[in-house]
């Protein structure tokens, strides 16, 4: 079977780096939001009405956006914006209002980031910071180049478990301040997800229900535990493993 497929340009960007596109969570009879940040410091969130992208607000930084990520409460839909510039972090909300300008002082770039709730967890090249409340909470210093952090579900898991992706083959996992251990990978990871995290936000999707003929949303599954993380890397792979307490009990 062949496709016939052909182009259609709906916004234009500057280049973007890795993650910063997200798209919002979905709602009953909407249409979702996408919000994209590019290196030239530009934030747009869009939506799509009668075939046409229809901005919802822009919000500008004097310096390239290297990250976007979504977050809200634990457990609960995430709708509002964060996005790294620099060492510098800022928030907004769905409608573009800036609640959070958040200076973290580190003496290299963000690269990578991660939130869950009221935690960040922040990369450059070699360190990785936590921040609770915007206080400086942990701090850790890469073997190697990071290049991707994410934290295991808090509402699956009673412990704060933030994993980061590593240039030498390896999944770092962390407590606290502390290397807990280290899982081996065929190829250099560049990006994690968490497993079935769809859209990242609190909802899996929308469902169809029989009954009263009603689409109700329907939660996420992050594996039976929470703690299942897809990993891609840089030849190409893409893998999937179960992380624990003391050690990756699956691969």
């Amino acid at each position: 079977m062949e496709l016939n497929l052909s182009r259609v340009d709906y916004l234009q960007v500057g280049v973007t780096s890795q993650k910063t596109t997200k798209l919002f969570p979905g709602a009953v009879g909407k249409t979702q939001r996408i919000v994209v940040g590019d290196q030239d410091g530009l934030l747009q969130c869009l939506q799509m009405k009668k075939g046409d992208a229809q901005v919802i607000f822009k919000a500008v930084s004097p310096k390239g956006i290297t990250r976007v990520e979504l977050g809200g409460p634990v457990g609960g839909a995430r709708e509002r914006v964060f996005l790294s510039t620099g060492s510098e972090i800022k928030g907004f909300t769905k409608k573009g209002k800036n609640f959070l300008s958040f200076d973290t002082n580190l003496s290299e770039p963000i690269q990578s980031m991660f939130v869950e709730g009221a935690d960040l967890f922040t990369c450059g090249n070699y360190v990785y910071n936590h921040y609770k409340d915007c206080k400086d909470t942990n701090y850790f210093l890469s073997a190697d180049k990071i290049s991707d952090v994410l934290c295991l579900p808090m509402e699956k898991n009673d412990d704060i478990t933030p994993v980061l992706a590593c240039q030498d083959r390896v999944l770092r996992v962390l407590q606290d301040a502390e290397l807990l251990y280290e899982v081996e990978v065929p190829g250099p990871p560049v990006v994690l997800q968490l497993y079935g995290k769809e859209a990242d936000h609190g909802y899996g999707g929308i469902c169809y229900n029989e009954e009263n003929r009603l689409k109700v949303p329907f939660p996420i599954c992050y594996g039976e535990e929470g703690n299942e993380i897809l990993y891609g890397t840089s030849d190409g792979r893409v893998g999937l493993v179960q992380i624990g307490r003391m050690q990756n009990l699956n691969e």
